[in-house]
């Protein structure tokens, strides 16, 4: 630093040198915080992901104090002539930033995710939630950072022109320069590759958005879709320990329960509006609720069909999505049907490639020697070979069968763009002809059954994967039908009747686990929801995707972003005003659903 004997650029450049090195000292001291990210997620399970957790660590703070400096501390040296001044405004706005991370990292601890308006809106409102005293406590951090900032500024404002002099700074630069754009290609890299322990990892720092490629490399065709897709699926999950699922060993009662002996039949249709069970559209399937039990006010667990297929088959939601298919963790009702030696059967013209068949639901049943898999491109071929494999079964050995039938052309249902009237008039037609078709697939599987006289002590289960808009996406008509299927269950010596409480996908896992195997451990150390045929009184239904929280309740649908917004809405789709009252429910709400969403979790 070279004076100049111009008394306000040398003030200015000193402002700034010093500047430079109290913005390395904050990065020292972020980073050792940040540490707490790490230490609350858990090291990665690759020496190349523990090398990049520490390495986007160091990049992405480095960036974010670079960020601080360039746009306020590096301008208000210019504007500061005070020196003194200049100072106590730089350590509070260190303090300030490092106090939000502090919060931030406890928050993290709790909930697994970042500071956002609706979590700050919460941090204002302790009484409501006691963990939250935990975490206003860390606000007695201010005056103690306030005092170290003010110290070290202090040290670092007397040895500026020493620590200048011995010009170690570009090569600091450099370094933190190199950290962070590394950081961003080893991410581009794992991005295209699929590379689990380093992708999983996107979300672990705030503010922190690193870069892909993967579009751009395809188009190129430097990277093979198909190869990457196949070698992700194939792949053996390299962590199966990351929850705690079931949360405690599961045991049985030692005499059968009375359905131990019937068989199993789950009717999977893809994307099935709760509306069209009626006559005019499935009056095969509006006969057979009629003489079975109808749950008229039921959901999926999700708004997409992967995860609503995840939502019935283990009972949680979908924040669980990406451990069990990342790691091909098994559902505990899958193990139990293995484990009661009942051949298998699963039928899907969709194959069952996809991640909520081979990574998750039947990732175990790769080894197994009685499991039959349909090779269909259609659902008539399913029906072919549906009625081939069940005209083998014995009726003295109980099995098990999922069908999989498919919207044909479910991708025109699926458009993001905004639908004119007319458009959804001619795709709400197509539509109700596909469903029709598929109500006839219904009615030949149950004729099949009764041809083999297997209707009267087997379980059928017939439902939806996911509710259908015909509207664009995002809108709130895909509020209020995303989720909302029907629910027919066929059930030897149950009486038919009509249930109207709210029920969910994720009630099927304990209502088979406690009726069929009688199963001892309470529900909820295996999954989130009830017996169906035991009613709750419960407050909401979780639905949505990996991204959002959509809660259904009597009177209103509440949707949580990742980003902290939230849409509420009545069932007639009009938006509900936001005050006081609302944010306090919404607030209590969130933590509700947070809590379920962690449940099984490792601690």
């Amino acid at each position: 630093m070279v004076e100049t004997g111009h008394k306000f650029h040398d003030n200015v450049a000193k402002n700034v040198t010093w500047a430079h090195w109290f913005t390395f000292f904050n990065i020292i001291a972020i980073s050792l915080i940040s540490l707490r990210y790490i230490a609350y997620s858990g090291l990665a399970d690759t020496g190349l992901g523990i090398t990049y957790q520490f390495i986007s660590l160091l990049g992405h703070f480095s960036f974010l104090a670079a960020v601080v400096f360039g746009i306020l501390l590096f301008p208000l040296a210019f504007l500061i002539s005070n020196n003194l001044i200049y100072r106590l405004v730089s350590i509070m706005i260190a303090t300030t930033a490092i106090t939000f991370l502090i919060v931030d990292t406890q928050i993290f601890r709790l909930y697994e995710f970042h500071l956002n308006p609706l979590i700050w809106q919460f941090l204002q409102k302790p009484e409501q939630v006691e963990e939250i005293y935990s975490i206003n406590l860390h606000y007695i951090s201010i005056p103690i950072t306030f005092a170290l900032e003010a110290f070290f500024s202090m040290i670092l404002w007397k040895k500026v022109r020493i620590i200048h002099a011995k010009q170690i700074g570009k090569p600091i630069a450099l370094f933190l320069f190199a950290s962070f754009v590394l950081s961003h290609l080893v991410y581009i890299w794992a991005d295209a590759t699929q590379y689990r322990p380093i992708t999983h990892q996107r979300s672990l720092y705030p503010l922190s958005y690193p870069m892909t490629a993967r579009t751009f490399l395809t188009k190129q065709g430097w990277l093979n879709e198909d190869a990457i897709q196949k070698s992700e699926l194939n792949a053996l999950g390299t962590n199966p320990k990351v929850l705690n699922y079931p949360l405690k060993p599961l045991t049985y009662a030692s005499t059968p329960s009375f359905s131990a002996d019937y068989n199993i039949l789950i009717v999977n249709v893809e994307s099935l509006r709760a509306d069209m069970l009626n006559d005019h559209n499935m009056p095969n399937l509006q006969a057979i609720s009629e003489q079975a039990i109808n749950f008229k006010n039921h959901f999926s667990g999700a708004n997409n069909s992967a995860q609503g297929v995840f939502s019935l088959f283990y009972g949680l939601p979908n924040s669980y999505w990406d451990p069990i298919t990342d790691n091909h963790i098994a559902p505990v009702l899958m193990d139990k049907v293995v484990e009661s030696n009942r051949s298998i059967g699963l039928f899907s013209s969709i194959g069952f490639v996809h991640p909520e068949f081979l990574q998750s639901s039947f990732s175990h049943l790769k080894q197994q020697a009685d499991v039959y898999y349909s090779d269909a491109t259609n659902n008539n071929q399913v029906m072919q070979q549906w009625d081939e494999w069940i005209k083998t079964q014995q009726q003295s050995t109980p099995w098990f069968a999922y069908v999989y039938l498919e919207q044909q052309n479910d991708h025109l249902f699926t458009q993001p763009s905004i639908k004119t009237i007319p458009e959804q008039t001619e795709q709400l037609t197509l539509y109700q002809s596909q469903v029709l078709a598929i109500d006839e697939k219904i009615q030949t599987i149950v004729d099949s059954l009764k041809a083999q006289q297997a209707y009267q002590n087997t379980i059928i289960i017939l439902t939806g994967t996911n509710g259908q808009s015909f509207k664009e996406q995002n809108s709130n008509d895909t509020l209020i039908s995303g989720a909302s299927v029907p629910m027919v269950i066929v059930w030897p010596n149950k009486p038919p009747r009509a249930v109207y409480h709210m029920t969910s996908h994720v009630d099927l896992v304990p209502t088979l686990m406690q009726e069929v195997f009688a199963v001892d451990n309470p529900s909820n150390q295996f999954s989130s929801g009830h017996d169906l045929f035991t009613k709750q009184d419960r407050d909401f239904i979780l639905s949505g995707d990996s991204k959002n929280y959509i809660i259904y309740e009597n009177r209103r649908i509440t949707k949580f972003s990742g980003n902290g917004d939230i849409d509420s809405i009545d069932w007639q789709g009009n938006y509900l005003e936001q005050n006081a009252e609302s944010d306090a429910l919404n607030i209590t709400l969130l933590i509700d659903v947070l809590s379920r969403s962690r449940r099984f979790n490792q601690k």
